[in-house]
């Protein structure tokens, strides 16, 4: 049986909590939504369809966010939980299908569904009022959100220019949710295992998401060629390699106590880690496809996988320097691993085409063998 954690505010953290299968589920959509978003990446792999990317992948992630951190805190598999749930399911489905071209013909469907699914957030933290010692939480977040759904709302009807400069302002409030709530997160801290629990699986799907781009690769490439076959098996071993460095060096779903305050910090500086991660992996997969199919690619290609690869493992230092791990003992020794990341973005100097690939595998297992050897020192 498991111990219940029971804080002075009257919080109770169940030891052993694991992810319910509606999160699992919950999770499953998102993805779907990703999956949408990097299938555009891959028809329009340059550096206009890559930060179109970023920024529609930031405001999708951090939807999830928002839904994993209410979950963490306040998830008692509830029915009325449940309906906001399957609610925002509903809006994910909106937006997701308005990922896939967020900003042309169907930038409405993305801004209504965001606009929904900001207001789902927002009464699920409303239905959690009742709590004593989370009013200031509840509060908090009920305002930044009703903000920024009226934001995606009032983009509706705005010309181009307008309805950009108002995402990107709601954009900007969900970045910086996390230092406007700092104060009332010891009230209210997140679980300690199950939040590292679902930043875990949601980075397993994406890395599956890795090898499945793989494959894809290999149907883009015809007639297929030695090339090809050496970018998907090169892009695997590396999705591979971020597997052990995520999960095996950096810890990445270590428990994380917020006692303190200086624990709050690190709690922040790990989920914000996460950024890179996976902006960089979903930019591994997208370019899988694109470079298996076209191997001899001299454009800017290459740059923006190898950019994708440093992307990712700089933000696995970044998790691994939230807590001082073996890997990179905090941000003032991670230094070396980071001039590995930067390294890897710069191969496309002395490389061209395909074999930019299999040189980021390379490279990343360097970085973990740099981290092995400094911790057996």
């Amino acid at each position: 049986m498991t111990k219940p954690e029971i804080f002075g505010t009257g919080l109770v953290h169940v030891h052993g909590r694991r992810a319910t299968w509606f999160e699992l589920f919950f999770d499953l959509v998102f993805v779907a939504g990703v999956a949408q978003l990097s299938s555009s990446l891959a028809a329009s792999y340059d550096l206009g369809g890559a930060l179109r990317f970023a920024f529609a992948f930031l405001v999708l992630w951090w939807a999830w966010l928002g839904h994993t951190f209410h979950a963490s805190r306040f998830d008692e598999d509830r029915a009325d939980q449940r309906v906001l749930g399957m609610a925002q399911i509903l809006a994910v489905v909106l937006i997701g299908y308005g990922a896939g071209d967020a900003f042309g013909a169907r930038g409405g469907a993305f801004a209504a569904g965001m606009a929904s699914f900001k207001v789902f957030l927002a009464l699920a933290y409303l239905r959690e009022r009742r709590r004593p010692y989370a009013r200031g939480l509840v509060r908090a977040y009920v305002l930044l959100y009703a903000l920024q759904a009226a934001l995606w709302a009032a983009s509706l009807p705005a010309p181009g220019s307008i309805r950009l400069g108002t995402w990107v302002a709601a954009l900007v409030i969900d970045v910086a949710t996390p230092f406007f709530v700092a104060r009332h997160t010891h009230a209210v801290p997140p679980h300690p295992e199950h939040l590292p629990e679902r930043f875990g699986l949601f980075t397993i799907i994406l890395l599956g998401e890795s090898v499945a781009a793989a494959i894809h690769g290999l149907d883009h490439a015809e007639p297929l060629r030695a090339e090809s076959v050496a970018v998907v098996l090169s892009a695997s071993a590396l999705a591979f390699l971020f597997w052990i460095g995520y999960f095996a060096r950096a810890r990445g779903v270590a428990e994380r106590n917020l006692a303190h305050a200086a624990a709050g910090r690190r709690l922040r500086l790990w989920a914000y880690g996460h950024v890179p991660l996976y902006l960089g992996i979903a930019g591994v997969s997208a370019g899988t496809v694109v470079l298996a199919g076209h191997p001899v690619a001299h454009g800017g290609e290459p740059w923006l996988f190898a950019g994708a690869a440093a992307l990712a493992m700089a933000g696995v230092t970044t998790v691994a320097a939230s807590h001082g791990s073996d890997a990179a003992p905090g941000l003032a020794g991670a230094g070396p691993h980071y001039l590995i990341a930067l390294a890897t973005a710069g191969l496309p100097l002395f490389l061209a085409g395909w074999t930019v690939v299999p040189a980021c595998a390379a490279a990343a297992a360097a970085q973990i063998a740099f981290s092995i050897r400094r911790a057996h020192r």
